[in-house]
């Protein structure tokens, strides 16, 4: 089901546990090849792993620069509190979204005391949103893959 009810105050669908979050951004004059070079950098991959697991609530991120480079989308889906997720970004990976929206037209920063104003400019709810599993969180699949990863072994074990 799909519900905005718990948050009123903030825009975006809640499926079960998780909310939905897109945001679209205007980008500065010829900079979107510095998005891209962000992205293309060695080791952002391997980052972006690593700033997944800090934040621990977020099931996926994907930054989308479409009309010629003019625009950038940044859509994700997480667990719980919208104010909670966006503290998280600003005290976890401030890093990572000031490197981005910088080429964006009016980025404060990711430390601005009105960075949520920002935000909630920027994102536009989805018309549907749904998930196949919606009341597992990240932490509710990380442990079940665990749990699986331990019986796959004590099988092997006992074979």
């Amino acid at each position: 089901m799909t519900t905005n009810a718990d948050q009123s105050s903030r825009p975006g669908l809640k499926s079960g546990r998780t909310n939905e979050f897109t945001l679209f951004f205007d980008v500065k004059p010829g900079e979107g090849q510095q998005i891209r070079d962000i992205f293309e950098q060695p080791g952002f991959e391997e980052h972006r792993k690593e700033v997944s697991a800090r934040i621990g609530t977020l099931h996926d991120a994907r930054w989308v620069l479409f009309d010629g480079d003019t625009r950038l989308m940044f859509a994700t889906n997480f667990d719980g509190d919208w104010d909670a997720y966006i503290d998280d970004f600003a005290a976890q990976v401030p890093d990572v979204f000031d490197s981005v929206l910088q080429h964006t037209e009016g980025y404060p920063g990711i430390k601005d005391p009105h960075i949520k104003d920002h935000v909630v400019a920027h994102q536009a709810t989805a018309c549907s949103y749904q998930r196949a599993i919606p009341d597992a969180t990240v932490k509710d699949l990380q442990k079940a893959l665990r749990v699986q990863e331990d019986f796959q072994h004590l099988l092997d074990d006992a074979s």
